[in-house]
């Protein structure tokens, strides 16, 4: 159960890392082996002290409530992230205009990413995770397995995206990977609830 938890937030917090990678790859934005690591870095930064955050809360409330509100935060998360993007007909908020505009964060226009560059697009794909990682915190995840997987993520989303992304451009996973991955975030919630 908790491989599949670990699992379940992996995909989900990463999912717009893979469109982005598409979205890279189609533009011919070149995102090094060096970046691609910078930016699970900041993933693995972001979402470690987002759930020791999450494991800090649960010793101030009474032991029976973290896993039912770390539980609920996820499915309200998930369930606030699919509302965003029916009213605004956006994306989810996490993931910005990053898809449409991946050059935007090519400042120079080299068509490479460098560190400066790089830094900005990893803060920008995993800033909006944390209450999502609070709320895996609070359910009593497997720490180590949760950040090792994200950054497994991380690393092979942007990586496999920038190779399929030079031949084609998937609009459909462009359009419905907010969607997906809010309704991920839900399911994780209900799971860890009945698990």
């Amino acid at each position: 159960m908790l491989f599949i938890s670990a699992c379940l937030f992996a995909i989900s917090a990463n999912l717009d890392t893979l469109v982005v990678g598409l979205s890279y790859g189609f533009k011919k934005i070149r995102i090094s082996l060096f970046q691609n690591v910078l930016i699970a870095a900041i993933a693995l930064i972001f979402t470690a002290v987002s759930i020791y955050l999450g494991k800090t809360i649960i010793h101030f409330i009474p032991e029976n409530l973290p896993k039912i509100l770390g539980s609920s935060l996820l499915i309200l998360i998930g369930i606030w992230s699919i509302i965003k993007g029916v009213m605004y007909k956006k994306r989810m908020i996490k993931s910005g205009d990053i898809y449409s505009n991946p050059e935007k964060y090519d400042e120079d226009k080299s068509g490479f990413l460098d560190t400066k560059e790089s830094i900005f697009l990893g803060l920008a794909l995993t800033i909006n995770n944390f209450a999502l990682g609070i709320g895996i915190g609070m359910v009593g995840i497997n720490i180590l397995l949760t950040l090792v997987l994200t950054v497994c993520g991380s690393l092979g989303f942007i990586y496999i995206g920038g190779l399929v992304g030079k031949r084609y451009r998937p609009k459909r996973l462009e359009k419905y990977a907010g969607i997906i991955s809010s309704a991920m975030i839900i399911l994780l919630g209900i799971y860890e609830i009945i698990g």
